[in-house]
């Protein structure tokens, strides 16, 4: 992996379908808004005599049948809510097979609210494991700052070992355990992702990288693939010298 970039190429050649199974042509619009890119097929199929709100199954590029969830397991995307990572840990919400379920897809339309409560799932993760490395783009500095005391309490919390990243220099004041770097020449300003390494659980890692290509619209993916996710680490790392 030379850039951020070479995610979504990895991602690009893992095709898939998303079937639909639902009345409401609005449900369907909405799919489509947020999933409907060049490696995902958004396919429309009515439920029938079949009750309920509707399901979604997801086949490979194969089109063999990978998994299915409720339409309403997909709230965590479609209407988000953000919560503290600490206070997910500490209730029933759980999004972990939501995500999973949509593991390489690429998303097309997230606004900053959706990816906020997305990085969540995976800050939670990290929180919950309490050891290991956190990273996070925040692409600049205002972005940061709103984040500020929620990375302070990640930087503190057990054995994490949290860094951040800026496509901008910064003023913001974290914590001494907190990393923060800095780089207005590379690509860290068109890019914001949050990458846990699993503190020492390859089951554990997991990544959301997405790209701005208009102001607060994303384009990107997340990933649980450990050897994906470790490149991403390798390459920040040999990047920005972190040791």
């Amino acid at each position: 992996m030379n850039s951020l970039r070479d995610v979504f190429e990895a991602v690009d050649r893992r095709r898939k379908t998303l079937e639909i199974h639902a009345d409401e042509a609005s449900v369907v619009t909405e799919f489509r808004h947020q999933f409907d890119t060049r490696n995902v097929d958004v396919t429309h199929r009515a439920l029938g005599a079949l009750d309920g709100t509707g399901f979604v199954i997801v086949r490979d590029d194969d089109g063999e049948f990978r998994g299915a969830l409720g339409i309403d397991q997909f709230d965590a995307i479609l209407s988000p809510e953000s919560h503290p990572p600490w206070e997910l840990a500490e209730t029933d919400h759980d999004q972990a097979d939501l995500f999973e379920f949509l593991e390489n897809t690429l998303f097309s339309s997230y606004d900053r609210r959706q990816m906020i409560a997305t990085s969540r799932e995976i800050e939670e993760r990290a929180w919950r494991v309490g050891t290991g490395r956190l990273y996070a783009g925040f692409q600049r500095a205002t972005a940061l700052r709103a984040q500020a005391a929620v990375y302070d309490r990640l930087g503190a919390h057990d054995s994490l070992d949290v860094a951040v990243f800026l496509g901008e220099e910064t003023d913001v004041a974290l914590i001494d355990a907190v990393t923060v770097v800095a780089d207005a020449g590379g690509d860290l300003g068109a890019f914001w992702f949050v990458a846990f390494d699993g503190g020492g659980n390859e089951f554990h890692r997991c990544a959301l990288i997405a790209e701005e290509r208009a102001a607060g619209r994303y384009y990107g993916v997340w990933t649980f693939d450990p050897a994906t996710v470790g490149e991403l680490f390798t390459y920040l790392e040999r990047t920005y010298e972190l040791s």
